[in-house]
């Protein structure tokens, strides 16, 4: 029987499960400090996350990722569901290929200059809107997390080579997460 979820995902969704990939057992209010969020919009992206089969709340608190369907999502749904709104040109912190640690990789592609707007960034480039308004201070709040969050924006707007090279290494950050939770 078929049975409608009721389910729209937020963009900040995308955040959640990156965060609860790394952070699966704390609670709402870290979650909220490390992504910049009420504490309220955390408890919501985890129930629409739970009714769309991405994470699975565990009794003792928090929540695990569903690593298969999440990793799907992430990988071909997440360029589609959340295509990217490009801005002018400003000042911001790298994300996609432009950030820190991705474009120095040997078989990395050429970074495309991307930036959230911040005015705590450094780098220029054209602007992008993030997925969570305060995506830039998780560079400086969670390198990790930060690197993940660049890494969805290289999905949602690099070439074919690009995405590529970014669904790799998210298959072996998911690898990693599921070696390190059993």
């Amino acid at each position: 029987m078929f049975t409608n979820r009721g389910c729209v995902l937020k963009p900040v969704d995308v955040a959640v499960v990156l965060y609860l990939l790394r952070y699966p057992r704390e609670s709402y209010a870290h979650m909220s400090a490390m992504l910049g969020i009420s504490k309220s919009s955390a408890h919501g992206a985890v129930t629409r996350l739970e009714r769309a089969g991405l994470v699975h709340k565990l009794s003792e608190g928090g929540a695990r990722v569903a690593r298969g369907p999440a990793l799907e999502f992430l990988l071909f749904g997440v360029p589609y569901a959340f295509a990217p709104e490009l801005l002018p040109r400003a000042r911001g912190v790298p994300t996609g290929f432009a950030a820190l640690g991705l474009s120095s990789e040997p078989d990395a592609p050429e970074p495309l200059a991307l930036v959230w707007p911040s005015r705590l960034g450094e780098s220029a480039g054209v602007g992008i809107k993030p997925l969570v308004p305060d995506a830039p201070d998780t560079a400086w709040r969670d390198p990790q997390l930060y690197r993940c969050l660049a890494l969805v924006d290289a999905l949602r707007t690099g070439d074919a080579r690009a995405r590529e090279y970014a669904r790799r290494v998210f298959r072996e950050i998911f690898e990693a997460a599921r070696v390190g939770s059993t």
